[in-house]
């Protein structure tokens, strides 16, 4: 018999976390805090100003202050830290947002430069160090907002999501240092069975042997559509992290133009979704399942970093 697996809406459970955080901000305006939260966009990409707008719009719809610093692209490196420390020592601003790609030879500087008290991602040194070692002070925001949507779907099933991981077989597909790598110190905390695979593993030929006996299969290759129908476990629950532009095509694999005749392209993540829907347990669509958390649990991260001060 086919399965069709239960969608976890991202969406809905975002919107959910931001009446849960309208609530702390307003507690907090009560006792005369205003958490601020701050990005910094040095030079024009488009894809770190796009993200740039988002940040704005929830802000907002979440009641926090927003700042923005936007600096030329060949502004020097001194003056981009000079802008950070001047955020980091501003007792308005409680969470602090490198955007990325920050140009050639930044990134490393830019980071460390931060207050980790007003990091927001995980991103400084010792952040991602304390969240290995299991003393985390701050979650980064993608990996854990699969665990997130994880919970909150085992809650709904009537399971105790403190408990629901447990001896759960949980695969990660990827090993990048924004997902892979932290996704696993995520699942170790919840005291699941946890193996990470990734393209050398593809290479070696075990990957889907590996994917196949996933309670829980969690999708960060940056590739898209790469985990097939065939490489999942039947029941399975499945969280695709992945965000890929494709063409769009018709019933007949003809590409879709626009009005002026331009192909047209659609979002899809790291899962073939429509065959893979057809053997999970349930499976995070893309777009409106990982990507909707994330930035919502950002905030989240800046009402915290509000509550600590």
């Amino acid at each position: 018999m086919t399965l069709v697996a239960e969608v976890i809406d991202g969406v809905a459970i975002a919107e959910e976390i931001k009446g849960e955080l309208r609530a702390e901000v307003a507690a907090l305006a009560a006792r005369g805090i205003a958490p601020g939260v701050a990005t910094v966009l040095v030079g024009d990409d488009y894809g770190a100003k796009m993200y740039r707008r988002q940040i704005e719009r929830i802000a907002a719809e979440i009641g926090l202050a927003y700042r923005d610093v936007t600096l030329p692209g060949d502004t020097s490196l001194g003056d981009v830290l000079a802008g950070i420390r001047s955020l980091d020592e501003d007792p308005a601003v409680h969470g602090i947002l490198p955007l990325r790609p920050l140009p050639k030879g930044m990134e490393a500087p830019v980071l460390e430069a931060l207050d980790p008290a007003k990091d927001i991602d995980c991103l400084h040194p010792i952040n991602a160090g304390r969240l290995a070692l299991g003393q985390p002070a701050v979650y980064p925001a993608t990996p854990w907002a699969c665990y997130v949507l994880l919970e909150r779907y085992f809650a709904r099933k009537g399971l105790d999501p403190k408990t629901a991981f447990e001896g759960k077989e949980l695969v990660i597909v990827g090993r990048s240092n924004i997902v892979g790598k932290p996704a696993y110190f995520l699942a170790l905390e919840r005291n699941a069975t946890t193996t990470t695979v990734h393209s050398f593993t593809w290479r070696a030929g075990t990957l889907p042997a590996h994917t196949r006996r996933a309670d829980i299969l969690i999708v960060a290759m940056g590739k898209a559509e790469f985990i097939k129908k065939d490489m999942v476990k039947a029941g399975a629950i499945v969280v695709d992290v992945g965000i890929n532009m494709v063409p769009a095509l018709d019933a007949a694999g003809n590409p879709i133009l626009d009005e002026k005749g331009r192909p047209k392209r659609r979002t899809v993540g790291d899962v073939a979704f429509d065959e893979v829907k057809e053997v999970a347990g349930a499976i995070t669509p893309v777009p409106g399942g990982v990507g909707s958390v994330t930035n919502v649990l950002l905030m989240r991260n800046v009402v915290r970093a509000a509550e600590r001060r």
